[in-house]
């Protein structure tokens, strides 16, 4: 007979990384495929690429192991009781507690694969430690450089005192919130103090990376600082992997071998997972300084880990939390992008609050700014939708200069939940193509001058990023690719581009760290859809500045505002958060 495990990953319930961990796990402990010890290594290995960092015994105890409906007559094995289930884990020579040497670990309730365990209980160490480590008085450099007059909010002022006196801080707030206005004033702060301090930029991403130099350089006068120390400081933003040296399998800094610096700044932290936050760490020497900055609210990184929510509390009273990490937080709650009738503010703010009905009835009445096209269980771009994307895109054909055409594309993002799919990226991108085709009247050939596209491999050499968007342009000169640069618009040769994907449609995922004038968003027609999530929506409105256009059910946006997203780790309570 076919073990169960074998049928769920025939149809897709369970993935074959699962399945073959599985059987693994059921090598070395002679165990067969659909015994209990077998099945909850794959039920650990989904959780993980789901992005849990470890599974909760005491939530899954006595439930379906799986969700799965395309099995036909199946039945779902359920999960032991929790004391039965510790003891059947801990009797196996395959699962251990902290400190064993086994692939599994087990710690309290929580299960994990040995390596993430490992990963979050040095990263949870060396917050702990960060912590510990005390305060410099920062007030006295803050005031000679800021007087009364200045123009910084009460958060604002409360996040540079914080991050200038602390080893460790974050500072998390929405889009417009200030959160370059107050990272350049900490360093004004910090080289007043310190003019020869070794400071360090760096990001998730590459695009994360460009805008954050960007952004600082354009604010540099604001230091109030000399030149000469101006000139002595590298306003370099790099990812996160150059910075630490990956090479491919590792890192080329880690604690034997320490970055140089004395204070890291990295933007975008929601984007990172444990296992990068841990490798981060490593390599953080013992007496640097370390800044993240970014939105909790955002969607977690796409690998496992949920580490900037872990940090600050899940939405817990930051002010009132007994954490100690709690002190080293500091919230940005204004908003300087939105004006105070700004409907996209209000929607933002609505889904974030989980205010579902507040927010459906600010989408029904399609005020200034929003669009809001309902569908049923069909799974197809609606004709409104696919007509506003031609009149949004076609312009990019008529324009004078790939400046031009970058300029029209750069204002204007479709945004999808997921890649594959009927309303995936890679589907709707291709009816938007033969559609723009067909509209234009041109031949397929002439697509590739305007044709967007998305960089999907780091190319360090040419300054490209994986997530890093251009345009095709074509002259008497040939075929080449535009990007937006410091210096203005960069042609490179199509034939030294690194791999690329075309781009009239993205990911939520990709669009962080990212801002427009419009935003189309496409969700799901299934409102059990596993994508669906409050931040999803939230973070897919606020890359929006003038307009946020949505094609969804009422059913499929109630959804996901009720949905926040379930990442299980352990990171948070080893920091003094509540459970």
């Amino acid at each position: 007979m076919t073990p169960l495990l074998l049928q769920l990953a025939r149809h897709g319930d369970v993935s074959w990384l699962g399945y073959h961990f599985a059987g693994f796990i059921a090598a070395q402990s002679g165990s067969t495929l659909d015994q209990p010890l077998c099945l909850t290594a794959a039920r650990l290995c989904e959780a993980n690429l789901a992005g849990s960092v470890c599974i909760d015994l005491a939530a899954l105890a006595d439930k379906p192991m799986f969700a799965t409906a395309a099995v036909p007559g199946a039945e779902i094995p359920v999960a032991p009781s929790l004391a039965a289930w510790r003891a059947l884990l801990l009797a196996s020579d395959c699962a251990g507690e902290p400190g064993d040497r086994a692939p599994m670990t087990l710690e309290d309730d929580l299960l994990y694969l040995n390596r993430f365990w490992h990963y979050e209980h040095e990263v949870a160490t060396a917050i702990n430690s960060l912590l510990t480590r005390g305060t410099v008085a920062a007030e006295p450099v803050f005031s000679e450089l800021f007087d009364a007059a200045a123009r910084i909010d009460v958060d604002q002022q409360q996040a540079v005192l914080n991050a200038a006196s602390r080893p460790f801080s974050v500072i998390s707030g929405g889009p417009g919130s200030g959160k370059t206005s107050t990272v350049v004033r900490i360093l004004a702060v910090l080289l007043a103090r310190q003019p020869d301090c070794r400071v360090a930029l760096a990001a998730p991403t590459g695009k994360a990376a460009a805008r954050m130099q960007d952004s600082i350089l354009q604010r540099v006068g604001q230091l109030g600082l000399d030149d000469a120390v101006i000139e002595d400081i590298d306003f370099e933003a790099k990812t996160l992997h150059r910075l630490l040296g990956y090479r491919g399998q590792s890192f080329s800094h880690d604690a034997e071998y320490p970055l140089a610096v004395d204070c890291l700044i990295v933007d975008e932290a929601s984007m990172i997972d444990l296992k990068l936050m841990y490798h981060l760490l490593q390599a953080l020497p013992a007496d640097a300084r370390l800044i993240l900055l970014g939105d909790r609210d955002q969607l977690a990184s796409v690998a496992a880990g949920n580490v900037l929510g872990d940090i600050t509390g899940h939405g817990h009273d930051i002010e009132a939390g007994t954490a100690a990490v709690a002190g080293a937080v500091s919230l940005l709650r204004g908003n300087y992008r939105f004006a105070a009738d700004s409907v996209i503010g209000q929607l933002a703010e609505n889904i974030n609050r989980g205010q579902g009905e507040a927010a459906i009835e600010l989408l029904s009445g399609n005020g200034r700014g929003l669009k809001w096209w309902q569908t049923g269980d069909t799974d197809i771009i609606k004709a409104e939708a696919l007509e506003w994307i031609c009149q949004a895109y076609l312009p990019i054909f008529d324009s004078s200069s790939a400046a031009a055409a970058l300029e029209v594309f750069e204002s204007t993002r479709v945004l999808c939940a997921v890649n594959q799919g009927p309303l995936g990226v890679e589907a709707i991108g291709r009816r938007i193509s033969a559609t723009l085709l067909a509209r234009a009247g041109l031949p397929a050939a002439e697509l590739y001058r305007g044709l967007p596209i998305m960089i999907t491999r780091n190319h360090y050499e040419l300054g490209l990023y994986n997530g890093d968007s251009g345009i095709l342009w074509r002259d008497e000169s040939g075929l080449y690719a535009c990007f937006r640069g410091e210096g203005g618009i960069r042609s490179i040769s199509i034939n030294r581009l690194p791999a690329y994907t075309p781009a009239w449609a993205g990911t939520v995922h990709k669009s962080q760290g990212s801002e427009y004038d419009s935003v189309l968003m496409i969700l799901p027609t299934d409102p059990d859809s596993e994508v669906l999530s409050r931040e999803l929506l939230y973070t897919a409105v606020t890359r929006a500045r003038q307009n946020f256009l949505l094609q969804a059910s009422p059913p499929v946006v109630a959804a996901a505002i009720s949905r926040l997203t379930q990442r299980h780790s352990g990171l948070a309570r080893k920091l003094g958060w509540p459970a």
